[in-house]
């Protein structure tokens, strides 16, 4: 194994905090999954930045990783092969459907290299779930059989071993019922309509900073002089009076600002009319968002804009018409407190000592408007229906994104500071906002 194979390795097993599992669907461990992979690659090819994107080909849409990280750390190359071989498509780019059309015309399109990627991870996928998960399986053979078709152009031997799996797989599956959607809630009820309202409140526009711009001429000193000035990271370089690419301060070492321009790639553009749900999506992958408005590049945004107010009030404002959502998905499912069987006893005995001390201070509630967010979507997917319906695959991993929304919430709500760790939350948010608004 290669150093540089080894480097890629470590860099995946310190990086092991997830934003959604749902998008490796093998049952399988993840660190087994990405071994498979990469094994199936070295097999058929000498390439060792080939093997090392191998190992990372899902980082950048599981962890907070960005393919900006990935070059710093492995180099071009191996940047670029994970690049294409993860989705581009973001929330606004229209139902689950047209998401996915999107994202086949981007494997589609990819290289050689790419496509032998993609394949192994197919094949390892494939035969994962074909063995520990037939109703996933199922779901999944009609996304095979594409693939099998888009990726021709990459490894021969690895093609016909996906086609000789599909022969063998295909005769042994069954249909499955489609995904079930939550039952309307009485008209009383508050709307879930009303994510609609904070989705659309703030856009690209609201949270980007100006972009710097400097002609191609300019040395890299003098650009990296001014952009300590300006406290920038980054700036747009302009040719002929048009922006044409970008440099990052840290790259301004020598030379001219036209020798280290980088191109502007189409999944780093939005309008300033975006939606902040897809900024996010940008973000995810990416170590900044160059914004458009009229045809010319006006404002960038990084991570770091992302602790500004109105990111904060979009967020917050989310999660609490999330948690009335379900709060009245569990008062109309189990009227007359049916729902406290689901609750621990110490659970309980809070929400009741809340109750009593709230009804001390003349505040008429009941015992449900005194749960924590995490115990009322505890008892809502205590129904089968409920946590299929909102996308869970075990109430294990739905409990668990309860608690980092909550505490995602608290962190708003005092005024804190987003660490490292928070990031994941707000993509789990964002995309999961998404998925509700298309579902009900």
């Amino acid at each position: 194994m290669s150093d540089l194979v080894k480097r890629a390795k470590v860099f995946v097993s310190s990086h092991q905090q997830r934003i959604a599992a749902q998008y490796n669907p093998a049952r399988q461990s993840h660190e087994l999954h990405l071994k498979a992979v990469a094994q199936i690659v070295d097999s058929v090819t000498g390439d060792e930045e080939m093997v090392a994107a191998a190992w990372l080909h899902d980082i950048v849409e599981e962890t907070g990783v960005t393919i900006g990280d990935l070059r710093r750390n492995f180099g071009e190359r191996v940047a670029k092969l994970v690049t294409e071989v993860t989705p581009v498509s973001r929330p606004g780019d229209g139902d689950q459907n047209s998401r996915r059309q999107r994202d086949l015309h981007h494997f589609a399109g990819a290289s050689p290299e790419t496509k032998t990627i993609l394949l192994a991870d197919v094949i390892d996928t494939a035969r994962d779930l074909y063995k520990n998960d037939k109703a996933a399986f199922t779901a999944y053979l009609p996304q095979v059989r594409e693939l099998a078709q888009l990726l021709i152009g990459g490894d021969p031997m690895l093609l016909d071993r996906l086609r000789r799996g599909l022969k063998t797989y295909g005769g042994n599956v069954t249909a499955i019922d489609p995904p079930q959607k939550l039952a309307k809630l009485a008209p009383t009820s508050v709307p879930i309509s009303g994510l609609h309202v904070f989705e659309r409140a703030f856009s690209a526009r609201d949270v980007a900073e100006p972009l710097l711009t400097f002609e191609c001429t300019v040395s890299a000193q003098e650009a990296a002089c001014l952009l300590r000035e300006a406290g920038a990271a980054v700036a747009g370089i302009r040719k002929n009076g048009v922006v044409c690419g970008f440099v990052e301060a840290a790259a301004l070492i020598e030379g001219s600002c036209e020798t280290l321009r980088r191109e502007f790639e189409p999944s780093i553009i939005v309008s300033a009319e975006t939606s902040l749900t897809d900024v996010v999506e940008v973000l995810t992958l990416h170590d900044w968002c160059f914004v458009i408005s009229q045809g010319d590049f006006v404002g960038v945004i990084s991570r770091a804009d992302m602790q500004k107010p109105a990111v904060r009030m979009w967020l917050f404002g989310i999660i609490t018409v999330a948690e009335l959502e379900f709060t009245e998905r569990v008062r109309q499912k189990w009227p007359d407190e049916g729902w406290t069987k689901f609750l621990s006893p110490s659970r309980l005995a809070k929400a009741k000592q809340m109750r009593s001390e709230r009804v001390r201070r003349g505040q008429n509630c009941a015992l449900l408007d005194c749960l924590q967010l995490a115990d009322k979507l505890a008892i809502l997917i205590s129904d089968a229906t409920e946590l299929a319906a909102l996308g869970f695959s075990t109430p294990s991993a739905a409990k668990r994104v309860g608690r980092e929304f909550e505490k995602l919430r608290n962190t708003l709500a005092h005024a804190q500071a987003f660490g490292d760790e928070d990031w994941p939350q707000i993509v789990r948010l964002a995309r999961r906002i998404g998925e509700l608004v298309e579902r009900l």
